[in-house]
């Protein structure tokens, strides 16, 4: 794996990027390339931001030859940035590093490798999950989001999906056909994530552990059958829809058609959940998947499925499944999935206007969102209130987790300007054998400062006195390349993304911008 796995991205899109003096332009759409010309005559300073070429080619994203060094860095350090945090933080907050170290804590999080919740740590040894190092595998989602509401103590070992990096030689061992995930529960290697479910609910059970499955005698119980099989109907209809372009309209129709029906089970349930009003097994495993397709069918199909009247018992459930501090933290954002899901499962098909529209919006290219001021609510395209996370606590989360790894996110950042690796991964803009630019660190390290700092003291203040000799070419190059790469739940929450995203973009912008007021 990558040593800078935590930021290792994470997309399934190709872009180009143009930075404007005043504006970054836009985003150029899944798998092609367009150039967009500056009004201000920045053109010739930035071409292209990610450019895989042959092997041993060099970067399109920096110019030929090594960044000038600084006149100043007028950037707080990193020490000062962290104290200015811990001035900002809560006192819950400010536990978070203590948490995740002793596997504590209610809230899921994919940075922990153990977790106790009752229990102790040799109690988490009984459980050992195998799951995807980037968050996207959604069949690692439903055994992680069962084990965080049974409560039962486990510990975590992530392994690559083959899209983005390569399996160690003794995960084959352990499971030959290198499928994720895998537990191993009181030494039982078991390989099949519907198994792992079973497994983990008939072991565990009594207190302190929660029941994921109503017993027989339970009137719920006649539901769960035929509940799973329509998940699968589900499922089948969105993927086949996905990946094809064909019979468009009775396609759309029969996803219509079952996302009535899952909603008619929940109004019969009684809701919020599938069974009523606590959360089940049922739950665990419908989640994944219609996360993926709220996600994914604004982006790919123009057909949103959050926020609309006709299914307002899936979008009741979704708030329910969001105030859960296990689904909070384990889900992702609409941009997220929108690019892991092709190196998955293989192309999907924008198809028509509105769809694009939808995917401009999601991908920040429509010239509104990933900018500040940041869009109103109601006009994001993935409703964020269900995480219940207030602007300055996502603002304090983005900066908490730069700051803890910004070593390695800067070395990250300074990818764009190296060379790719060879061979690529599947994964378009997942490159875990790039190399490094050494001699732009000095400038990432000082864009990524005034990003920070924006995120915690507010833009204004933050980049009015912009490090002297900040070359545009490369802060767009490199924060542009750590921005797309921005991976939820792998680096941070959805709110937390969409925050830093932004400020990264507002930094690149500031630098343009002063370039050209002195060209």
């Amino acid at each position: 794996a990558d040593s800078m796995h935590a930021w290792l991205l994470v997309s399934a899109v190709t872009h180009t990027r143009l930075l404007s003096a005043t504006r970054l332009v836009s985003r150029a759409a899944p798998f092609q390339r367009r150039a967009y010309q500056s009004s201000m005559g920045l053109a010739d300073m930035v071409s292209k931001l990610v450019g895989m070429g042959e092997p041993g080619a060099p970067r399109v994203g920096v110019p030929a030859g090594n960044p000038a060094p600084l006149a100043s860095d007028t950037a707080p350090s990193w020490e000062e940035l962290h104290g200015l945090w811990k001035e900002q933080a809560t006192d819950y907050e400010r536990g978070f590093r203590e948490r995740l170290a002793a596997g504590t804590g209610d809230e899921a999080c994919h940075l922990a490798t153990v977790r106790v919740f009752d229990g102790t740590k040799a109690d988490a040894e009984r459980v050992v999950l195998y799951r995807d190092t980037a968050a996207w595998c959604p069949y690692c989602e439903k055994t992680w989001l069962a084990l965080e509401e049974k409560r039962v103590p486990y510990t975590v070992k992530k392994i690559n999906m083959n899209c983005y990096g390569d399996k160690p030689d003794w995960f084959w061992k352990l499971n030959p056909s290198g499928g994720i995930p895998v537990a191993s529960i009181d030494g039982q290697v078991i390989t099949e994530s519907n198994e792992i479910l079973m497994a983990i609910e008939s072991t565990f059970t009594g207190a302190p552990y929660r029941a994921l499955l109503p017993d027989q005698g339970d009137p719920s119980h006649p539901r769960v059958r035929p509940l799973l099989s329509l998940e699968r109907q589900l499922f089948s209809c969105w993927f086949r829809w996905l990946t094809s372009s064909a019979n468009e309209g009775a396609q759309r129709l029969n996803f219509i058609s079952l996302m009535d029906s899952v909603d008619d089970e929940l109004r019969q349930a009684g809701g919020p959940f599938f069974l009523g009003s606590e959360l089940s097994m049922v739950d665990c495993m419908f989640a994944p998947f219609l996360e993926r397709m709220a996600a994914s069918l604004p982006y790919y199909k123009g057909l949103p499925v959050r926020r609309q009247a006709q299914w307002r018992h899936v979008e009741a459930w979704f708030l329910a499944m969001e105030a859960r501090p296990s689904y909070r933290h384990i889900a992702s954002d609409f941009y997220t999935h929108c690019h892991d899901l092709p190196p998955q499962i293989g192309r999907c098909h924008i198809s028509g206007a509105e769809a694009q529209r939808w995917a401009d919006c999601i991908d920040g290219a429509d010239g509104r969102a990933w900018r500040l001021p940041l869009l109103k609510a109601d006009d994001e395209p993935q409703p964020l209130g269900g995480f219940g996370q207030q602007d300055e606590a996502a603002r304090r989360e983005a900066a908490e987790r730069v700051i803890a790894n910004h070593r390695n996110i800067v070395r990250f950042a300074a990818r764009a300007g190296g060379r790719p690796g060879f061979p690529p991964a599947s994964a378009p803009l997942s490159d875990p054998r790039a190399s490094v630019l050494e001699a732009s660190i000095p400038q990432v390290d000082a864009a990524l400062r005034h990003a920070v700092h924006a995120l915690l003291d507010g833009p204004g203040g933050a980049t009015a006195r912009l490090s002297d000799g900040l070359e545009p070419p490369v802060v767009a190059a490199s924060l542009g390349y750590l921005r797309d790469r921005i991976s939820v739940p792998r680096d941070m929450g959805a709110p937390a993304a969409r925050h830093l995203r932004a400020n990264l973009n507002e930094v690149i912008e500031r630098v343009g911008a002063a370039a050209a007021a002195v060209a």
